[in-house]
């Protein structure tokens, strides 16, 4: 495993290659980027280069830091204050076969303040050979002072493409599959590989379109029919809210001429979608997509906010007065 075999994220690949050939490997680093975006694979290349191992899980100084590797009954999911304690005790035991001692952290984000103050007096005063790597949705949630001691490296998606040539090439996925799992993956080759097992979010996203695309030229009942939709599927409305907006986004980028679709299966329909309207509601519709997320984030009443943002969309679509 090497940083160049990873696929995208070249600026951070270039980054890491740099200070392996510089023989400046830093004590912390901080790796950010959304769920199966590739994280890991980038910890783990990066920690395979530093050991001179093809395979960093078989080697004694490389150590995935979970709750359950100092103690089996903590079965919680957030990084506990005693979980950082062992990783320091351990950090100060010098490397058993190599130069460097490497530890990685999944899910570092959810460490509570205690435990990242625990972990910063380790930030502050490094055994030289000892390298820790935080693996985070969102780096923000970390203190100030763990920040500024850390090498803050930001993964991003990969286009639609490299996930479905990843999938076509190395999983040997039958084409319109590929294609379908590169679109609902986000970018995310890790997510396109979970979602393989799981064929009821294919279809999913199926009857979100099928729910969503009616409403640009049917009546009330077809914005009646996708109300009902949302409100059943509350269990799974971040997903939905998902493809509404990639779909937002997709009518914006055609219609403005600015990008790459996303939906790149449903051409057709998203083009017809686009022609249906002005502008203006092609701005608008990304922006009802974003406002009405963070409004489920807030809790605010469900089926009242489900209801508004299919009024929203309607009325982008058919105008203010439409309904009078």
């Amino acid at each position: 495993m090497t940083l160049k075999s990873v696929i995208g994220n070249s600026s951070v690949k270039e980054l890491l290659c740099h200070s392996l050939e510089s023989d400046r490997i830093g004590h912390a680093y901080i790796i950010e980027g959304k769920r199966g975006v590739g994280r890991m694979t980038i910890a783990k290349a990066f920690s395979a280069e530093i050991l001179k191992t093809d395979n960093p899980d078989t080697h004694p100084d490389f150590t995935i830091v979970t709750n359950q590797l100092y103690d089996g009954s903590k079965k919680q999911d957030n990084v506990l204050v005693e979980t950082i304690r062992c990783l320091k005790k351990d950090a100060y035991i010098r490397p058993y076969y190599g130069n460097r001692k490497i530890y990685v952290v999944p899910n570092a984000d959810t460490m509570q303040a205690p435990a990242q103050n625990s972990l910063l007096k380790i930030f502050e005063e490094p055994p030289h050979y000892c390298t820790i790597i935080l693996l985070c949705e969102n780096a923000n949630a970390f203190l100030p002072t763990i920040l500024s001691r850390a090498l803050v490296l930001r993964l991003h998606p990969l286009s639609n493409n490299e996930v479905y040539d990843y999938l076509i090439n190395k999983k040997d996925i039958e084409p319109n599959l590929a294609r379908q799992l590169s679109i609902l993956s986000g970018g995310a080759i890790g997510r396109a590989l979970e979602l393989l097992d799981d064929q009821e979010i294919i279809q999913l996203r199926d009857e979100t379109l099928n729910s969503f695309i009616p409403i640009f030229d049917g009546g009330c009942k077809e914005l009646y029919d996708f109300i009902r939709y949302l409100k059943k599927n509350k269990t799974q409305i971040y997903f939905i809210m998902d493809i509404i907006q990639s779909i937002s986004q997709d009518i914006m980028y055609l219609k403005f001429k600015i990008g790459d679709i996303c939906n790149a299966d449903k051409l057709d329909k998203i083009t017809a979608m686009c022609n249906s309207i002005p502008r203006e509601a092609a701005l608008h519709f990304n922006e009802i997509s974003i406002k009405y997320r963070k409004f489920i984030e807030q809790n605010v009443n469900y089926s009242a906010a489900m209801l508004c943002m299919a009024t929203e969309f309607w009325e982008e679509i058919h105008g203010r007065n439409y309904r009078s």
